[in-house]
């Protein structure tokens, strides 16, 4: 119990910096993941903290997005729906002076399917290592858009959402 006690006083300590700057973002985006065969669509939360190279434009943006499907697709008469989504990933960031941003992105992400065929069914979840390239527009201060492509394994993820800084 002590070491529980010392464990959370000390990452209180070192969460206490993040948390008083405004670099904390959550938002949503819409993603589409398809190959050759199908096309199916996630919605998505997202959690980032951007860490800003001093002096630089350049800054680390670490992401957490966690989604659910919302359309499912066929192949040859068998169901295919998306039961989550999740991804981690740290961007490469450009901040260009006029609000516009670029960014490189490796991803690691886990998306937890279901096949169904004639009243059966299965599940089935994979991770797999990606990589991508996105663009922003900070509309504001606090507001931003982007759009982005990754891929995964022979699987093309292209997304568009929106952040709110906070």
């Amino acid at each position: 119990m002590i070491v529980f006690k010392k464990s959370l006083i000390a990452f209180s300590l070192l969460a206490l910096p993040l948390t008083a700057s405004a670099n904390w973002s959550a938002g949503a985006g819409y993603a589409n993941l398809s190959d050759d065969d199908l096309s199916l669509g996630v919605i998505y939360g997202a959690v980032t903290y951007e860490f800003a190279l001093e002096g630089s434009k350049f800054s680390l943006v670490p992401e957490l997005r966690l989604g659910t499907g919302i359309s499912d697709d066929k192949i040859s008469g068998v169901k295919l729906e998306v039961e989550s989504f999740t991804a981690l990933s740290v961007r490469g960031q450009y901040n260009f002076d006029n609000g516009f941003y670029a960014y490189a992105v490796p991803s690691y992400a886990n998306l937890d399917f279901k096949a169904s065929f004639n009243g059966a069914s299965i599940s089935d979840d994979e991770w797999e290592f990606g990589f991508g390239a996105g663009v922003g527009k900070k509309l504001n201060e606090k507001t931003s858009v982007e759009a982005s492509f990754e891929n995964f394994d022979g699987t093309d993820v292209f997304s568009v959402g929106f952040k709110y800084a906070f």
